[in-house]
């Protein structure tokens, strides 16, 4: 069976594994659903279309791949394709990169299933909770086409990094890249908008390996 998630019990969970858990209440919209009929390249190049033209089109066949099949999809907006460092979005785009980016990418996309924001949020109540009373999530993190990535739970305020809470939100990556809203597209798939990439900060030495002229 396709593997999508990695439980912090176990190496691998299937998807077909189902932990007892109940859903963490989120303080996060419900899910939305795409216009019908939308497929999920014209869906991408409509609402994200920095991230796919710039990252995710670089996937070769990434399209014909995902007909007939479940996926998500970490998916970044403009804003903060705009926010990247200026180093980093000549590094995306020089065709020199162009194996790096598929990496990059690759980590963005989870061919294997349809991995909802309630799977992701959902704790495993058959162990402890933590010492702040805190239940564990069920899975450890996903397994993108790319390698491996956490999930954990967001959290928001305190000051210069002490004293924050959990929101109730959800974080993909090493990055800590928080989920704000996720879209249902062309029935078998679902988008996650995130507002950071997701790819571990390790693929960034390999863009730095080929040096850029002023910088």
């Amino acid at each position: 069976a396709a593997q999508a998630f990695t439980s912090p019990a176990t190496p691998v969970a299937h998807l077909q594994r189902e932990n007892t858990a109940t859903l963490l209440r989120a303080a996060t919209p419900a899910t939305e659903d795409a216009e019908e009929g939308q497929s999920i390249e014209a869906f991408l190049k409509e609402k994200y279309p920095v991230f796919e033209s710039t990252v995710f089109s670089k996937i070769p066949n990434v399209y014909g791949s995902l007909k007939g099949s479940d996926f998500t999809i970490f998916c970044a907006s403009d804003a903060v394709m705009a926010d990247i460092e200026q180093k980093r979005k000549l590094q995306i785009s020089d065709p020199r990169n162009l194996e790096i980016t598929e990496k990059l990418a690759s980590y963005h996309l989870i061919p294997t299933g349809k991995v909802t924001r309630e799977r992701l949020q959902r704790e495993d109540w058959t162990v402890p909770k933590t010492a702040d009373g805190v239940a564990a999530l069920s899975i450890g993190g996903v397994l993108t086409a790319g390698g491996e990535l956490r999930v954990g739970r967001s959290k928001s305020g305190g000051f210069m990094g002490f004293g924050a809470k959990e929101d109730g939100g959800v974080v993909i990556g090493n990055n800590e890249a928080k989920i704000i809203k996720s879209v249902n597209v062309d029935k078998q798939g679902i988008i996650h908008e995130v507002d950071a990439l997701v790819a571990p900060d390790l693929i960034w030495r390999y863009f730095d390996q080929l040096r850029i002229p002023g910088f």
